[in-house]
C-alpha cells in the first residue's frame, strides 16, 4: 500500500488572534470600526459584532436532551368546539395540550377533555380568572383516574391572573391544592406566567424579574401557611415568552434557569431544574403580511426548544385576525413537528452551549435581571410593586423605547415597517369574543403601523 503523508491535527493550525479577526472583519468595512457596529438591548445590554472566549465566563445551566413536549393551545369559543380542536391536535402531532378556559368560557373540564384519556395526555390550565374552580375539576379528574400517572399544570396565578384580568390577586385554594400535589413531581399547582408583562411592553431583563419576585411572594405565601420553601419549589413551572430575537430568547431561558438556581439557593433549598414552559409571542404577531407570522412563530420555537423549554407552545400565524382557523392550528401544530422530528432539533444536547456570544449574553442578562429583582423584593415584592405601579411604570418605560426603534427603523418588521407589501390580500377571520381587560394589556409591535396605515 502507499504511504499517505499525515493530514495535520487541530493543534498544528497556525494561531489565529482575536486581533486577527477584528483586522479581517474591518476590511468588509471599508470604512468605520467594528465598534461601529455594536448595539444595545433594552435592558442596556451591548451586543458586540464579534466575541472571543475572553467574553465567556463558564457554561451556563444546561438544558436535557429530550425532545420538548409540543403543547397545543386550545381557544376556543364553547366546550364542544374546544374538545373537537383538542381531540384534532392530539390525533395530529401535537403531545400535550394548554387550556385556555377564559375564551372557553366555562370550566366545564368533562366536556372539553370528553373521549381524552386525561392519564395519558399532559394536561394544563392556562392561568384564568376561575383559578381554584378551574383547578379543582382538573385535579378532580385525575384524581378519578390515578394521580399517580397524570401529568400537567393546574394553571394556579393569583399574581398573574390579577395582572392579566384584573381584580384583587385570589389566593384561594393555592394551600390546600398544593399540600394535595405535593408527592406528585409531574404535577404543578402553581404556574408563575410572565407573558403577561413581556406582551405589555417588558424587556428581558424585567419579565425575569417579576418572574423571579412572582415566585418568591408564592414560596412566601405557601411558609406561611405551613409549606416550607423546600417542600413547594417542585410545584412550581414557569411560563416565558419566546419570540424573534433568537439570540436573547436563548439566552432569557438560559438565564431563568441560572436565576432560579440562585433564588432556591437563598432560600436554602437544594436546586433543582427550573420546570420552563414557552409561548410564542402574540406581541410580535401582525395583521399586515400576517404570512410573516409562520416565519417569526417558527424562529420563536426554534429559539425556546433549543434552550431548554420543556414545552413549547406556538401560536397559530392568525391569531392578531380572530379566532384562528384550522389551517392556522395545523401550521402552529406542523412547524413544531418539523424542528423537532424532520430536524432533529431535541436530539443534540445543548446546542447553543460553549457559544461565547451567547454564554456572555446569558450572564449579562443574568445580572440586569437581578437587579431589576432585587429592585421589586426592596419596594416590598411583587404584590406591593404590582399594587403602587411600580411593574407598570417600568415596563410603560421600556415600551417606549421599543416603540422608539419601531418608528425609527432601527428595529424591523418584515411587511410592516420594511419591505410593506402593496398588493396584500387581506385575511379575515372571526373575532374573538372575549379578550382580557387587566392593567397589563398585549401591545402587538405592528399596531404602531396598522393603526395609523403608514406602513413605509
Amino acid at each position: 500500500m502507499p504511504d499517505f503523508t499525515p493530514m495535520p491535527l487541530a493543534d498544528e493550525f497556525e494561531q489565529v488572534s482575536n486581533s486577527d479577526w477584528v483586522a479581517l472583519a474591518e476590511k468588509t468595512l471599508k470604512e468605520g470600526s467594528l465598534k461601529s457596529l455594536t448595539t444595545t438591548t433594552a435592558d442596556g445590554i451591548s451586543v458586540k459584532p464579534l466575541y472571543s472566549a475572553a467574553d465567556s465566563n463558564g457554561r451556563t445551566t444546561s438544558p436535557g436532551s429530550d425532545v420538548w413536549d409540543i403543547r397545543a393551545l386550545i381557544m376556543a369559543t364553547t366546550p364542544e368546539a374546544a374538545n373537537r380542536a383538542s381531540l384534532e391536535e392530539l390525533m395530529k402531532g401535537s403531545t400535550s395540550l394548554l387550556l385556555d378556559l377564559f375564551t372557553v368560557g366555562s370550566t366545564d373540564l368533562s366536556q372539553i377533555l370528553n373521549d381524552i384519556y386525561p392519564e395519558m395526555t399532559t394536561i394544563s390550565l392556562h392561568p384564568n380568572p376561575y383559578g381554584i374552580e378551574a383547578a379543582e375539576k382538573l385535579l378532580g379528574l385525575w384524581q378519578s383516574k390515578d394521580l399517580s400517572s397524570c401529568k400537567g399544570d393546574l394553571g394556579l396565578d393569583p399574581l398573574g391572573n390579577s395582572s392579566r384580568y384584573g381584580g384583587e390577586p385570589n389566593w384561594e385554594g393555592i394551600v390546600d391544592v398544593t399540600n394535595s400535589t405535593q408527592d406528585h413531581p409531574e404535577i404543578h399547582s402553581i404556574t408563575v406566567d410572565s407573558t403577561v408583562y413581556a406582551e405589555a411592553g417588558a424587556s428581558e431583563a424585567w419579565e425575569l424579574a417579576c418572574s423571579l419576585s412572582t415566585a418568591v411572594a408564592y414560596l412566601r405565601h405557601l411558609q406561611h401557611n405551613g409549606i416550607e420553601p423546600s417542600e413547594a419549589s417542585t410545584s412550581f413551572t414557569f411560563t416565558y415568552s419566546a419570540d424573534t430575537d433568537q439570540f436573547l430568547t436563548m439566552a432569557k431561558f438560559r438565564a431563568a434557569r441560572h436565576l432560579w438556581q440562585q433564588v432556591q439557593h437563598h432560600c436554602g433549598i437544594t436546586p433543582t431544574p427550573q420546570h420552563q414552559t414557552a409561548i410564542t409571542s402574540a406581541a410580535m404577531l401582525t395583521c399586515s403580511d400576517p404570512w410573516m407570522n409562520l416565519l417569526r412563530t417558527t424562529v420563536a420555537a426554534f429559539a425556546a426548544g433549543t434552550s431548554g423549554a420543556n414545552a413549547v407552545t406556538s401560536r397559530p400565524f392568525d391569531t392578531p385576525l380572530g379566532q384562528p382557523d384550522e389551517f392556522g392550528q395545523r401550521l402552529a401544530r406542523n412547524t413544531q413537528l418539523l424542528l423537532t422530528e424532520e430536524s432533529g432539533l431535541g436530539k443534540v444536547i445543548d446546542p447553543g452551549g460553549g457559544s461565547w456570544y451567547l454564554e456572555n449574553l446569558t450572564k449579562k442578562l443574568s445580572e440586569e435581571s437581578w437587579k431589576r429583582f432585587q429592585s421589586i423584593e426592596a419596594e416590598g415584592g411583587m404584590e406591593v410593586a404590582l399594587a403602587n405601579g411600580k411593574i407598570l411604570s417600568e415596563i410603560e418605560n421600556t415600551w417606549e423605547v421599543r416603540k422608539g426603534r419601531l418608528k425609527s427603523g432601527e428595529a424591523s418588521l418584515i411587511g410592516v415597517n420594511i419591505y410593506p407589501n402593496s398588493d396584500e390580500k387581506p385575511l379575515t377571520r372571526p373575532l374573538s369574543p372575549r379578550s382580557p381587560n387587566g392593567p397589563f394589556k398585549l401591545r402587538r409591535w405592528s399596531e404602531l403601523f396598522e393603526e395609523s396605515g403608514n406602513k413605509s
